[in-house]
């Protein structure tokens, strides 16, 4: 079982911006959205978590994993791929796309998953999709929205 995570407006609520944020504190997940997801995956500890944040795109693999805490960050995993930037004008969903690319590499595309993000149109209505409010975060509803999910995989 996958989960395919975005950061911004999940693990990093927009409400943290609210006031003027140090250089050393952007590196950094909000504790309380941090807390409440890994409470969650604690209860399910063969999840696997790739980011599909924008953040990959900023920061590295490296300096991202170790935001979690140690027995949630040695399960996760890795990003998504970047595709071709020829052909990505192409896709509606590209965050949905780089999904697919991950789980083909990893020859899991039969596997179950579930995205976690703030916008629910990087993803096609048919696909599951557990929506954040982005001024929020990762809250207790997104926690039970996530628990009756992988209750039911």
């Amino acid at each position: 079982m996958w989960i395919f995570l975005d950061i911004d407006g999940v693990l990093v609520p927009e409400k943290k911006f609210n006031s003027p944020v140090s250089q050393e504190d952007l590196l950094k997940f909000d504790p309380v959205c941090l807390k409440i997801f890994e409470d969650v995956l604690q209860r399910y500890p063969k999840i696997l978590v790739v980011i599909s944040s924008s953040w990959r795109e900023i920061f590295s693999f490296e300096s991202i994993r170790p935001l979690f805490s140690p027995s949630i960050a040695k399960r996760v995993v890795g990003v998504t791929p970047f595709l071709d930037p020829k052909i990505i004008h192409q896709y509606q969903y590209l965050r949905y796309q780089e999904v697919l690319e991950f789980l083909r590499q990893k020859k899991a595309l039969d596997n179950p998953w579930v995205a976690i993000d703030d916008i629910r149109d990087h993803y096609p209505p048919n696909v599951q999709v557990v929506v954040t409010d982005a001024y929020n975060g990762f809250d207790a509803l997104a926690a039970l929205a996530l628990e009756l999910y992988l209750l039911a995989m």
